[in-house]
């Protein structure tokens, strides 16, 4: 074990990841000035030119993360386990996250669910990442091919790049190589489990 790296880690993820809740949730306020609650069930809504009594049904499951603010994707892609376990910032949650056994959605946006979430999250990401950087799957001759240490360097670069106005659409990039990054690692788990398990077997 390597204790030191995983301290390392933990704490330089931490450093990244409160700045960008801290940002998020202040995006979350200006929102919530401009666009009314949902009421948390699907109902009827008249939108744009439609005739006088046609409605649409508007289901918040349904809805798509793709203009998902960036740093709320730097954060995600950045802690692909705590942010799955969390079921942070789902809109329709998952029974066995956090958020689904606390019931906390953003159906009905608020600040108080933002920021349980953003504490669970919080206290789940140093925790992380003393596992992953103090128990390294793989030791490569080059250190930055190390998965764990491939992942913050996507994270940093893509924290740089998100905070230019210029160059932040290309943030995109780093942070799918982050989430790449987390696939392999837990390829990497799943080989290495399998293979212990069969050792012990075959013992």
């Amino acid at each position: 074990m390597n204790w030191r790296r995983g301290l390392l880690l933990a704490g330089m993820h931490l450093a990244v990841a409160i700045p960008l809740m801290v940002w998020i949730e202040a995006d979350d306020v200006e929102h919530l000035k401009y666009f009314p609650r949902y009421s948390g069930s699907v109902e009827p809504i008249q939108i744009g030119n439609s005739q006088p009594g046609e409605f649409y049904l508007i289901d918040p499951c349904g809805m798509t993360s793709s203009g998902e603010f960036k740093p709320a994707a730097i954060v995600r892609s950045a802690n692909l386990p705590s942010t799955i376990f969390v079921g942070w910032r789902a809109i329709c949650p998952e029974d066995w996250t956090i958020a689904g056994m606390l019931h906390l959605s953003l159906r009905r946006p608020s600040l108080a669910v933002t920021r349980q979430l953003n504490l669970a999250l919080g206290l789940l990401i140093p925790v992380q990442w003393f596992i992953v950087g103090g128990f390294p799957l793989i030791r490569p001759k080059r250190w930055w091919w190390e998965p764990s240490t491939f992942i913050t360097l996507c994270t940093l670069t893509a924290l740089v790049m998100v905070i230019i106005p210029g160059v932040r659409e290309f943030s995109r990039i780093p942070m799918l190589l982050a989430v790449l990054a987390w696939l392999y690692w837990f390829g990497l788990l799943v080989w290495k489990t399998i293979r212990g398990g069969w050792k012990l077997a075959t013992q």
